[in-house]
């Protein structure tokens, strides 16, 4: 299917053939670069993680999907469920783009649990082109047996203080009173967070903008996710339009950004804090989203991808993954990010690292102690390679070197200030994707790595294990 034609990313899934369907899925299940252990289309692609919650005994994953081939399109809702990140039940397309209000698309949303069903609020899109569109805020709602109605409209199209880039609502419950906040667009061509209050969850009034008081940053605010912890406020979105001379900050076409602060102040519309800071430092990472689990652990997963950029993986008609789940915490005024304790469930085999380690499979996991200065390479044998390294002030990850490069409008390599002395990495590596945590999870390096027939690892000044890991498993 030609998608240089535009129209033809707004065919829907009921007006393609089913041998159409088994072609790419037949090519997307095939590609050497398909992960074992991330969550990925069956073909088409993903980008935002949705609706992340814990309900009824299960971590329940929704995400933005378009199933007909590797570009942004109609938008659907897909959904998945685990009770322990190991196995995986595949529950199909939660939302399609089925009623007046959302026929352009079921974009970004959230989910809040009460009771025994599943709020789900996300952006509908009535009209939704380049440079117009009229989005709207809609609630679904799902039962203990994960059956799904949608409600209808809870807040139309604020046309009057926004353009048409008004959308991802995340909801915050305060005693019997909702809040809303939207990421927008003003008419100026100002991101903004926009602040609506309900008496319930199915009516809401507009209050205006909340003041984050870091002034112009961008020209529009995507994903805005926000938790309370105590006394204290996580604010995390992605600023699109934000860049920087420093070679550490804002180098991707899209960036995220996270603030940790006092907890907002409906009243006045004040969001009280001592700074923000880029929430993750490698090439491929967007839109994350958090819940609260079972355990009273905050959960973060994000969209492994960014937009803007074609991908190896295009031409199998397949674009990008989710990221794994990570466990996160405040620490002063930062945020750490820990690998969730259940991915240990997927340690097959371990053995010591050799300086040149011939690898068994390309799904791994490295616990790795570094000197001060080192370097590590991902390579194959005709010497195509992905090198993550260090010195006694910044971590480097390059890029320059893999076999298929991708986004070299926005560099090859990534930098990050070292934020600590400690000298433990851990590295995730899945077929064409890899995550990095450094500085005890205050660092982090998310990316996506296109060196074909990737069996080699060499190390210079850093030694530890190697794990081998299982796939996930679908029912």
């Amino acid at each position: 299917m030609d998608f240089s034609n535009r129209q033809n990313r707004f065919v829907r899934l009921d007006e393609v053939s089913a041998e159409y369907l088994e072609h790419i899925e037949s090519l997307t299940q095939n590609d050497p670069y398909y992960p074992s252990y991330h969550i990925a289309p069956k073909h088409g692609l993903v980008n935002d993680p949705n609706g992340l919650s814990y309900f009824n005994g299960e971590h329940h994953i929704f995400y933005q999907w378009f199933p007909l081939g590797p570009v942004h399109g109609l938008k659907h809702w897909y959904h998945v469920s685990t009770k322990d990140f190991v196995h995986f039940k595949d529950r199909g397309v939660a939302l399609y783009p089925d009623q007046d209000y959302d026929q352009h698309g079921c974009h970004t949303g959230v989910a809040v649990v009460e009771g025994e069903q599943l709020n789900l609020l996300y952006t509908g899109h009535l009209v939704y082109e380049p440079n117009s569109g009229h989005p709207t805020q809609v609630l679904a709602v799902m039962d203990k047996d994960g059956n799904i109605e949608k409600k209808g409209v809870v807040v139309d199209y604020n046309s009057k203080h926004y353009t048409h880039n008004m959308r991802d609502p995340v909801t915050i419950k305060r005693g019997d009173d909702y809040y809303m906040l939207i990421g927008a667009e003003n008419h100026q061509q100002q991101g903004k967070l926009a602040l609506y209050h309900g008496k319930q969850i199915d009516a809401y009034q507009y209050k205006g903008n909340v003041d984050i008081g870091i002034g112009e940053f961008g020209y529009m605010w995507e994903c805005p996710n926000y938790y309370e912890d105590a006394d204290k406020a996580v604010f995390i979105f992605s600023p699109q339009g934000v860049s920087s001379d420093s070679k550490y900050d804002f180098k991707n076409v899209f960036s995220v950004v996270y603030i940790v602060g006092k907890p907002i102040d409906t009243e006045n519309r004040k969001f009280d804090h001592q700074g923000y800071f880029e929430l993750d430092k490698g090439f491929d990472f967007y839109a994350p989203q958090t819940y609260l689990d079972n355990k009273g652990r905050r959960i973060l997963i994000g969209w492994l991808g960014n937009s803007k950029s074609e991908y190896p993986t295009d031409k199998n008609y397949w674009a990008h993954m989710l990221t794994l789940p990570r466990e996160i915490h405040i620490e002063g005024n930062k945020l750490r990010q820990i690998p969730l304790a259940e991915l240990t469930a997927l340690r097959e085999s371990s053995e010591a690292l050799r300086p040149q380690h011939n690898l068994t499979s390309r799904a791994f996991e490295l616990e790795l102690e570094v000197e001060q200065d080192f370097i590590i390479e991902f390579a194959n044998q005709g010497g195509d390679k992905m090198t993550f390294s260090g010195n006694e002030t910044e971590w480097c990850l390059d890029r320059t070197h893999v076999t298929e490069t991708h986004a070299e409008q926005f560099g090859t390599v990534r930098y990050a200030l070292r934020q600590s002395n400690d000298t433990l990495v851990r590295i995730f590596v899945d077929h064409s994707c890899i995550e990095i945590f450094c500085d005890l999870g205050e660092t982090v390096f998310t990316s996506r790595i296109f060196v074909s027939d990737l069996n080699q690892l060499h190390l210079s000044k850093a030694v530890g294990q190697i794990h081998y890991l299982s796939g996930v498993h679908y029912e």
